[in-house]
């Protein structure tokens, strides 16, 4: 039987096999026919947000099955990295190279059946993984916030002078709070030592004594001759 006769039964066959949805036949012309088949990750279960689709696509060369055909994946590159995908396709490629000289899509199918089991694996650990870096992330955060900052000799000073700084100010405040609820309230000796201005009053008016005059016609006669009226004529007598 030649190559073309033997492709073109496996097409057969394998049309006989899987859905019309599965499988789609892009080229029917030997030597270059092609054809891709789509797989899922979770074909029995409700489905999750980890499920995903794969396309394996085949190209037969002119002398498959003798060849071993193009083998590629796609669907999945959002998914898993490239080196992940390029490990499963050489997996393939294994099983292709074991079945020379026979018809091999269907094993090839059911190779990448079983490497779709191990891929969903794969999606599962590094989801897990994630949750794991995320959660020792959130549990680094509140170790920082307990373990606060290590303390060195500049820090302290630096915090020892701001929160003098503060304090004082604190007290400043406090303290003028005070007097002001006490304006109008204090006594003579809390003004005088309060305010070093007044300790000349006294003196200020001793010393000015000597300059008063008084103005007599505001005074009965009577009046008048009770008071000193000069100190000079006081001197003189």
């Amino acid at each position: 039987m030649s190559h073309q006769e033997q492709q073109e039964q496996e097409i057969e066959a394998l049309e006989a096999i899987y859905s019309e949805e599965e499988i789609h036949v892009e080229c029917r012309e030997y030597p270059n026919i092609e054809l891709s088949i789509e797989l899922k990750s979770n074909q029995y279960e409700d489905p999750t947000d980890d499920d995903f689709d794969v396309t394996l696509g085949i190209e037969f060369p002119e002398k498959y099955p003798d060849e071993i055909p193009l083998i590629t994946l796609s669907g999945i590159e959002d998914a898993f990295t490239e080196e992940r995908i390029a490990e499963a396709i050489e997996k393939l490629k294994a099983v292709a190279e074991e079945n020379l000289g026979m018809v091999m899509v269907f094993a090839i199918v059911s190779a990448l059946q079983d490497e779709i089991g191990e891929l969903v694996e794969v999606k599962k650990r590094a989801k897990e993984a994630k949750v794991e870096i995320e959660k020792e992330k959130k549990e680094a955060e509140s170790r920082k916030k307990f373990e606060g900052t290590v303390v060195t000799p500049e820090s302290f000073r630096q915090w020892k002078e701001k929160f003098d700084a503060e304090r004082k100010a604190e007290i400043d405040a406090a303290e003028k709070e005070r007097l002001a609820s006490l304006a109008g309230r204090l006594t003579g000796r809390q003004l005088f030592l309060r305010d070093a201005t007044l300790n000349l009053s006294d003196v200020t008016l001793i010393g000015a004594q000597d300059e008063v005059e008084i103005d007599e016609s505001l005074f009965d006669n009577e009046e008048l001759e009770g008071l000193d009226m000069d100190s000079d004529e006081d001197d003189e007598e």
